[in-house]
């Protein structure tokens, strides 16, 4: 087994940056096993506090020395000692001609209270001094970005330290079945191209790329690029599902990648149907508070399938929705702030070709049940979720953000104050929990609070509230980072919970109205008391989405929930 080290200096400052780096070398060294590689991260806390100042410089030399590949990180400062070891890098790769050496800048928001003017020009300093050198740096934009572009380096190099190694030991540690044979991984490869196509023709950045690129699918970098623009600009949650895909396509052939693949194909189409349909009841139950839309009774009827079902709906299911809902729509010429999906109607119908996919992707369940599949199996499940991704390839134009909290202030003389926004842009290089996404924005006018809403470009004044059919589960409990859940199924002939699906892991959340006891309205004081507690806040927010929920429902269907009493 060869060992490749991997030198990481960077300041504490990117300290989860480096955790994720880490865990993505474990997922990495779950596939360069057979290949009789193993790649191992040193990073200085891996070094001990108790030595001297310059015994510690004298190891971090050592180790640099012995290190194949040096990565620096830098932010918005360059620490002393990161620069010292960049340094001493720099010269041991010109006297031995190694290790590699990256630098990575991230190019991220800064809190401008945050910014200390040595630390900035230490930034500035540094990069000039690189450009001096002739050592060319990259920008990284998230921790994702910079796994995908330094993972694209390390599928370069890496074939050549395997060509180091005694083939003849490879071999007879991991010998190959004699009728085994060597599948080409090409996964993802049709979904890539024609979803960049589709989502170029609603997607700035992505109809530049093309336009700079034309040749990309030949260049291995630019094809990686490719993949995570899909990731990044795809709105929100299906942003978060390309990424799994794509993910799960770069791993080694095998049973478990191909039940991966599928079941996330299948999930992918749902999580696009729902949120469309999320989108118009949402938009339909705010018209029907001040417009009182007629409704057929099969459309009723519809709209009552949604809210009682006990058992999440298919993906064919979720289908039929959108399709039923942009009908309700179109009949009372009702506006949609996603007018795309006006559009979709006509390929949403029985023989329609996006109706037709999500049917064929439907049929994973049934091999799934049966563990009985195989590689043509998810080569007719890419194309399928390739039809339903250009069909929402619209959604490429559109943004999701989780608001959590207003906050007010005004100073004294302040002629005005100002209303501070607290929310996380949702895309999908944001990893679930990741508090460092959270971000403030000043606006003279409030916005609904706890809430996920859904926005054209750049501006969220207009917007579609998604709550209580999305919801940020860690917003609600008043926790940092997000944690986006899908709305289920109720349990509507039980205790009336409602069931919440995480989209990162597909765990199931319940929500049931607490019994909690609150003060009358008439005691402000005491109400004032009541809500001071933290967990008090927490329990107000979640009853306030069940509430919600069938408030929605009586309004669309016109039944109000019934109660069962114990009859002892």
């Amino acid at each position: 087994m060869k060992n490749i080290r991997i030198f990481i200096a960077s300041s504490s400052e990117l300290k989860e940056d480096r955790i994720q780096f880490e865990l993505f070398i474990g997922q990495k060294n779950n596939h360069l096993y057979k290949k009789g590689l193993r790649l191992e991260v040193v990073q200085w806390e891996y070094f001990k506090d108790s030595m001297s100042a310059t015994r510690l410089q004298d190891e971090y030399n050592k180790s640099i020395r012995e290190s194949d590949f040096v990565l620096c990180l830098f932010y918005t400062k360059v620490g002393k000692y990161t620069e010292e070891e960049f340094s001493t890098a720099y010269e041991i790769f010109k006297a031995e001609g190694k290790p590699r050496i990256w630098t990575y800048f991230k190019n991220a928001e800064i809190k401008t209270a945050a910014i200390v003017r040595d630390d900035i020009n230490s930034l500035f300093d540094f990069k000039e001094r690189l450009g001096a050198m002739g050592h060319f740096y990259t920008e990284y934009t998230s921790i994702q970005d910079l796994l995908l572009k330094y993972g694209s380096q390390l599928d370069m190099l890496l074939p050549e330290y395997e060509s180091d190694l005694n083939h003849d030991d490879i071999i007879k540690k991991f010998p190959a079945k004699k009728d085994q044979e060597v599948i080409k991984n090409t996964f993802n490869d049709e979904l890539t191209g024609r979803v960049l196509l589709a989502i170029s023709n609603h997607n700035k950045k992505i109809r530049s790329f093309l336009l700079a690129n034309p040749n990309w699918v030949e260049n291995a970098q630019l094809v990686q690029k490719a993949k995570q623009l899909i990731i990044s600009e795809f709105v929100g949650v299906l942003g978060g599902q390309v990424r799994k895909l794509i993910s799960i396509g770069e791993e080694n052939h095998g049973q478990s990648k191909m039940k991966r693949y599928l079941e996330n194909c299948l999930l992918t189409a749902k999580r696009g149907f729902q949120l469309m349909s999320y989108s118009l009841i949402s938009t339909l139950w705010d018209y029907q508070l001040h417009h009182k839309v007629t409704l057929t009774q099969s459309q009723k009827d519809v709209l009552n399938k949604f809210f009682i079902n006990v058992v999440e709906d298919s993906v064919v299911g979720y289908a039929e929705l959108v399709r039923a809902l942009a009908e309700i729509y179109t009949e009372n010429k009702q506006d949609f702030l996603i007018s795309e999906v006006f559009e979709l109607l006509p390929l949403l119908q029985e023989g329609g070709i996006l109706y037709d996919a999500s049917v064929k992707l439907n049929k994973i369940t049934g091999l799934l049940e049966k563990d009985s599949f195989n590689l043509a199996d998810c080569t007719e499940s890419e194309k399928n979720i390739t039809i339903v991704l250009e069909g929402l390839s619209f959604l490429a134009g559109y943004r999701m953000i989780s608001i959590s909290e207003i906050d007010y202030d005004r100073q004294r003389n302040d002629s005005q104050g100002q209303y501070l926004h607290n929310y996380i842009l949702l895309d999908g290089n944001n990893p679930a929990n990741n508090a460092s996404m959270s971000k403030v924005k000043n606006e003279n006018k409030p916005v609904i609070s706890h809430a996920i809403i859904i926005f054209k470009g750049d501006d969220y004044k207009e917007n579609i509230n998604l709550g209580p059919f999305i919801i940020d589960f860690n917003g609600l409990g008043l926790l940092d980072g997000s944690k986006i859940c899908f709305y289920s199924c109720c349990d509507t002939y039980d205790d009336l919970s409602l069931s919440y699906s995480f989209i990162e892991d597909n765990s199931i959340v319940k929500l049931k109205i607490s019994d909690n006891p609150r003060p009358v309205p008439t005691d402000p004081n005491g109400l004032n008391r009541w809500l001071a507690s933290k967990d008090n806040r927490k329990i107000m927010n979640f009853d306030k989405v069940y509430s919600l929920f069938f408030e929605a429902k009586k309004i669309l269907t016109g039944i109000e929930e019934e109660t069962t009493e114990d009859s002892f």
